[in-house]
């Protein structure tokens, strides 16, 4: 069973992170919202192998005998306090997968970064020269909020005046998986230094130059800056960036190769195996 609040993310098909999507397998789930600060008899579960606890909106606890309990952290690096919040979580599980974060923050915890939804994001023709969103918001609880506020201005400035098309905005998951689909570069911005978000692979996904922010450093994502993606330290880079990939088609071969690195690693259908055997080994299911 997995244990996440939001109607999204317990979609099947059309689910936003890769995670218990599309049927593999190595799995069969059902999802659950238990409440904000549930505390239950894991032996009302009993019919399930595992209790599967994602990230946030579900604090809470079980109790007694039953399924083994996993809890799953990726919004950890965002705050101290989201981090907080989630260490605490975490204490309660018998094993602790992190996308990104550092192992060493949590107890028990293991490495299970990120996959994708490939059913949702996918290449589509290339329509659009620059697209753009990260979601923002300027006040004090969204972390790195002012500066994708004002880097939104800044590529829609730059991007007209250089006769770039340029897509920005809220969209709806199929819109916004259809919008980077059909980017030729799709700019990041991390919301921490420690942030590695979801959207770094999701562009990737969608065949197309991801030009971001830097990233923490994650080995075993296998990822290269100037191979799979492009880094920039500073708003004011990308004028000279954008314009090099666009301008001489170098966008292309970094889009292809981002492509490959998520297609061959980081899907659900490869993430569901590694943690099958996970699983195994650390549970003993």
């Amino acid at each position: 069973m997995v244990v996440k609040p939001s109607p999204g993310t317990q979609e099947r098909e059309n689910r936003n992170m890769g995670w218990f999507s599309y049927a593999v397998p190595e799995f069969t789930w059902d999802h659950f919202y238990l409440g904000r600060y549930f505390n239950r008899p894991r032996g009302d579960f009993k019919e399930y192998d595992l209790i599967y606890i994602e990230d946030g909106g579900n604090w809470g606890s079980f109790t007694g005998g039953g399924p083994p309990v996993v809890y799953m952290a990726f919004d950890s690096t965002l705050s101290e306090e989201h981090y907080r919040i989630r260490y605490e979580q975490a204490k309660r599980a018998d094993l602790v997968l992190l996308d990104h974060d550092r192992l060493s923050r949590f107890p028990k915890a293991r490495r299970l970064s990120f996959c994708v939804n490939d059913h949702v994001y996918k290449p589509f023709p290339k329509d659009t020269d620059v697209a753009y969103h990260c979601m923002s918001g300027k006040h004090s609880g969204s972390p790195g909020g002012v500066e994708r506020s004002e880097l939104r201005g800044y590529l829609g400035d730059f991007c007209k005046s250089a006769g770039y098309s340029y897509r920005s905005g809220a969209m709806g998951l199929m819109e916004y998986a259809a919008s980077m689909g059909s980017a030729r570069i799709v700019v990041n911005w991390p919301r921490t230094l420690l942030n590695r978000p979801h959207r770094v692979f999701d562009a990737m996904a969608c065949g197309a130059c991801l030009v971001t922010g830097k990233l923490p450093p994650l080995p075993e994502e296998h990822r290269q800056v100037g191979v799979n993606y492009v880094e920039f330290e500073k708003k004011e880079e990308l004028p000279v960036i954008l314009k090099r990939l666009l301008d001489t088609g170098e966008w292309k071969p970094i889009a292809e190769a981002g492509y490959k690195l998520v297609m061959s690693e980081h899907t659900w259908q490869i993430r569901a195996r590694e943690l099958r055997q996970m699983l195994e080994k650390e549970l003993g299911l």
